[in-house]
């Protein structure tokens, strides 16, 4: 494994200390994070799309992992 693969030791003690509605308030917000940043990346390479081709294409990507429509 690379050793960017690997989980930061700081990190993994911090979370091990977290109750476990705080590690899923935290899995949360890691996803609505990744959500956002595909949201913003789907308007910068589709500009002419709406925001129902944009929310389309986001769906798409959460079920099948690609935002293709084709």
């Amino acid at each position: 494994m690379a050793a960017l693969d690997r989980p930061d030791p700081t990190q993994m003690r911090m979370l091990a200390r977290l109750s476990p509605e705080q590690r899923l308030a935290v899995a949360r917000r890691l996803h609505d994070d990744a959500v956002q940043l595909k949201q913003a990346w789907l308007r910068m390479r589709h500009p002419d799309d709406d925001e129902a081709a944009i929310q389309k294409r986001l769906r798409a990507w959460q079920i099948h992992g690609s935002a293709r429509l084709d």
